[in-house]
């Protein structure tokens, strides 16, 4: 690798710019104790440094609704109850958040030129429609059955607009089934979701921590550099991600 070095004295400090790749790294040093003078040279280089937020150095709230690392289960519910994003879209058969467009889009973009057609079947929701769809459950199936795989209001992700139920062009028949995951679209995104940022959220084998059925259809969009973490450790769930409780008891 060659390296071309280059020196600029600045008031009583030099700084050497050492290339790499044709990319300068500045790196600084002081040829007094002054504070003073090594606080303004540090802020003159952070102005002009751009960084990618990672994980590890910019975490967002699991709390915040609006936020995409928020952690919604039995235990922890949306504040305000009532909570619906102000940002929005419809954009390829599902209204999400602005936060989920850019990946979603070019997600079911990319699968579709590998001629996998993915489909939308239910994406925001708002605290009165889960209130309506989780009643016609329990009046179907009665609450303790209907609360292993709907949330009631105020406690669905779906109403952070980050959530999004997928469906299948070539066998509708099985959306919202278990069978969705031995469907075209199904095995594409369990192999391919995660490269967008999105999560598969309910597992059979996580049921008591989730507080959830199996959902192979039920994706959640934490962006692609959470979710490149979890796949390096040994945690599939935000609650253990996180170290936040969760369970099958509503609070």
């Amino acid at each position: 690798m060659l390296l071309a070095v280059g020196v600029l004295v600045i008031n009583l400090a030099f700084a050497v710019w050492i290339s790499a790749k044709n990319a300068l790294s500045p790196i600084i040093f002081l040829s007094n104790s002054s504070a003073a003078i090594k606080q303004k040279i540090n802020k003159k280089l952070d102005a002009n440094v751009s960084t990618v937020p990672t994980v590890s150095n910019k975490p967002l709230s699991n709390t915040d609704p609006s936020s995409i690392w928020v952690v919604v289960n039995k235990q922890h519910p949306l504040t305000p109850v009532q909570y619906s994003p102000a940002d929005l879209v419809t954009t390829m058969g599902g209204k999400i958040s602005q936060k989920v467009q850019l990946d979603f889009e070019k997600m079911l973009s990319d699968a579709a030129v590998q001629g996998v057609n993915i489909t939308v079947v239910s994406s925001y929701r708002s605290y009165d429609t889960q209130i309506s769809i989780y009643n016609n459950y329990v009046a179907a199936n009665g609450q303790v059955a209907t609360d292993t795989f709907s949330a009631r209001p105020g406690y669905s992700e779906h109403q952070t607009g980050f959530t999004i139920d997928f469906g299948s062009s070539t066998n509708t028949d099985c959306n919202i089934k278990m069978c969705y995951e031995n469907t075209v679209e199904g095995q594409w995104l369990a192999n391919h979701a995660y490269q967008y940022g999105f999560l598969l959220r309910y597992t059979a084998e996580k049921q008591s921590v989730t507080g959830y059925v199996s959902e192979p259809w039920h994706y959640r969009y934490i962006g692609i550099n959470l979710i490149t973490k979890m796949r390096n450790t040994s945690k599939s769930t935000l609650e253990e991600y996180f170290n936040i409780s969760g369970g099958e008891t509503y609070i």
